[in-house]
């Protein structure tokens, strides 16, 4: 059975990534990835991510360095002179960093996928459209939102604010005006124009490097994430298919499966796509097209009474899974979860941290021990 997405054109940055990430020569691995120890998956990801930060912030020092030199150079010319020159310099540079980085965040995208050797999955069918590895990963190396798409009538921002949505990518993106001025204007409320002779405007050189090296630092942590969920998606429904667990739900539980996914997506106040994938490899596993209410709160809550406890648990523990799915607990979250574990909130919400906790730090064989998903409590 197809999955059929609203018409949506890639953007042209989204297009640049998915055209490097399938450029990247391929290895051909053998190993699937939880044949790979969590050490060993975490010291392979740390080289990775530490090739990644030094690259990427002698990039930032190399390409910030022409336009604090023009600055210092021409400090004494007339003050449209001096702009011009900066304006100048730093947009050539600027335009030629943003390149070399973006190829530096997919390649070392690309270094995690090997690791997790997606491709194996390439007859997945999830291998086209937007929530394809390959998109994840683009939109996850070059920091590009994910698509808002409503998936069965479940809309992921029904609470979210959008103006708060835009202050916050707002403030994103003056962070290094921000560090850079600060920095700045401390260093010259202490020592003065120069350090030793040197001009303050140099700091721009360090901060640089600091802010390059925080954002592959996030981007790899997001792809091994993103990975992660993915694989784990796989792994979950293996077992779940083994097991024949779907047969013996009645059609309350198995739509109560898609509202389980569905509200933790609205409660995570986001559309991430390791939740987005599970809902869509349940609504695969299921054979559901149409919408029954998937994201209403209180619907799910009333199918956890009716269904049977068997059932419940087993819905009890796909909710936790998706609620862990991208890697933190929203304030909405924490204040609504009680309400559909009840009685078993003791036993839910400990696994719910600990999962949780897994996946933020790369801990995939960890994870996946909390990701089973049957008819027995907790």
């Amino acid at each position: 059975m197809s999955i059929a997405f609203k018409e949506r054109k890639p953007p042209l940055m989204e297009k640049f990534g998915v055209y490097y990430l399938n450029l990247f020569r391929r290895k051909d691995h053998t190993q699937h990835i939880f044949d790979l120890s969590d050490e060993e998956i975490t010291k392979k990801v740390r080289k990775i991510t530490s090739r990644g930060i030094w690259t990427s912030g002698l990039t930032g020092i190399i390409c910030v360095w022409p336009t604090v030199f023009i600055a210092v150079l021409k400090q004494n010319e007339h003050w449209w002179i001096m702009w011009t020159w900066i304006g100048l310099v730093t947009a050539i540079c600027t335009v030629l960093e943003f390149y070399i980085l973006f190829i530096i965040a997919l390649k070392a995208v690309h270094e995690v996928s090997e690791l997790v050797n997606m491709h194996r999955h390439e007859q997945d069918f999830l291998k086209d459209g937007p929530f394809s590895i390959t998109n994840i990963l683009s939109r996850a190396a070059l920091e590009l939102h994910d698509p808002e798409l409503q998936i069965l009538g479940i809309d992921p921002f029904k609470r979210v604010s959008k103006k708060n949505l835009l202050i916050l990518g707002l403030l994103y993106k003056l962070k290094i005006v921000i560090t850079n001025f600060v920095a700045r204007w401390i260093l010259t409320f202490i020592f003065g124009k120069t350090i030793s002779g040197i001009s303050i405007t140099y700091i721009a050189l360090p901060v640089e490097f600091f802010w390059n090296a925080m954002v592959i630092r996030r981007v790899v942590r997001e792809a091994r994430l993103r990975l992660f969920g993915f694989a784990l998606c796989n792994h979950i429904a293996d077992q779940i298919l083994e097991a024949g667990y779907l047969q013996k739900l009645s059609q309350e539980a198995r739509i109560g499966c898609m509202r389980a996914i569905g509200n933790a997506v609205v409660l995570a106040k986001n559309y991430h796509p390791n939740m987005i994938v599970l809902l869509l490899r349940f609504q695969h596993l299921l054979h559901i097209e149409k919408d029954h209410r998937y994201d209403d709160w209180k619907l799910f809550l009333k199918t956890l009474q009716t269904v049977s406890d068997k059932e419940k648990f087993f819905l009890l523990d796909l909710f936790t899974v998706a609620a862990a799915f991208d890697g933190k607990i929203s304030s909405l979250e924490a204040a609504n979860i009680k309400d559909a574990y009840g009685e078993y909130f003791d036993l839910y919400q400990p696994r719910l941290m600990k999962l949780t906790d897994h996946l933020r730090s790369g801990q995939l064989n960890a994870a996946a021990e909390l990701c089973k998903i049957d008819f027995e409590a907790g």
